[in-house]
C-alpha cells in the first residue's frame, strides 16, 4: 500500500531525528499528542526510527523492511491515538488505512500545497521542494486534509503551521499539522 525504501532511507532520517531541528520537530509532536492525551494508547504509523513513539512510550510501525519496526503486529490492536508523521502522503489509500485503525485521536503532519499555490503555479507542481513522484503518493492542503478526516468520521480540533517555522525558519506554509477526534 506504500512505497518501499532502502536502508539509506533510514539512515537518512536517523541522522536527521539528532540534529537541533529533528529534536524541535520532535518535542513539538510530543506537546501536540501529550499536553491532552498522556498515558493513553498510540501507534506512530510510518514510525522510520521509531523516535516519536519510543519517546512517548508507544507503538511504531513502518512499512520499510530495513526499519526494525517493519512488523504488523501493532496494527492487530485498538490504539487511542495514531499519527501519521510525514507519512500520509506515502499512502496509497489513507481512508482505508484510517478507518482500518480507527483510533478515537488522529495526528498528521504533511506538506501542505497551499503555500506553493499561493506563490507559484499549480501547473508547474514539479517545481515545489515536496514534489516527489512516486513517493508521495498524495498531496494534501487544509482543505483536503479536512475533507479526508471527515470522510473517515473525524472532527477537525487542531490546525498549526509550526513546523514550518522550524523547517522554513518561517516565511512559508508549507507543513500542515492536523489533529482529528473521532465522531
Amino acid at each position: 500500500d506504500v512505497t518501499l525504501y532502502d536502508k539509506s532511507y533510514c539512515r537518512k532520517y536517523e541522522r536527521y531525528a539528532n540534529t537541533k531541528l529533528g529534536k524541535e520537530i520532535m518535542d513539538f509532536r510530543l506537546d501536540c499528542v501529550s499536553n491532552a492525551y498522556t498515558h493513553t494508547t498510540l501507534l506512530d504509523f510510518g514510525c522510520g526510527t521509531g523516535e516519536f513513539h519510543r519517546s512517548y512510550d508507544g507503538e511504531g510501525f513502518d512499512i520499510n523492511p530495513f526499519s526494525e519496526y517493519c512488523d504488523v503486529s501493532p496494527l492487530l490492536y485498538s490504539h487511542m491515538i495514531v499519527t501519521f508523521w510525514d507519512s500520509i502522503e506515502h499512502l496509497k489509500d489513507p481512508v482505508r488505512i484510517i478507518k482500518g485503525l480507527n483510533p478515537k485521536f488522529i495526528f498528521i503532519s504533511t506538506p501542505c500545497y497551499d503555500d506553493f499555490v499561493n506563490g507559484g503555479d499549480i501547473h508547474n507542481i514539479t517545481g515545489w521542494h515536496h514534489y516527489y513522484p512516486g513517493e508521495h503518493v498524495h498531496y494534501f492542503n487544509e482543505v483536503s486534509l479536512r475533507a479526508l478526516l471527515h470522510k473517515c468520521g473525524y472532527n477537525v480540533f487542531y490546525k498549526s503551521f509550526q513546523e514550518s517555522e522550524y523547517r522554513q525558519s518561517g516565511g512559508d506554509k508549507n507543513i500542515i499539522t492536523i489533529g482529528g477526534r473521532r465522531g
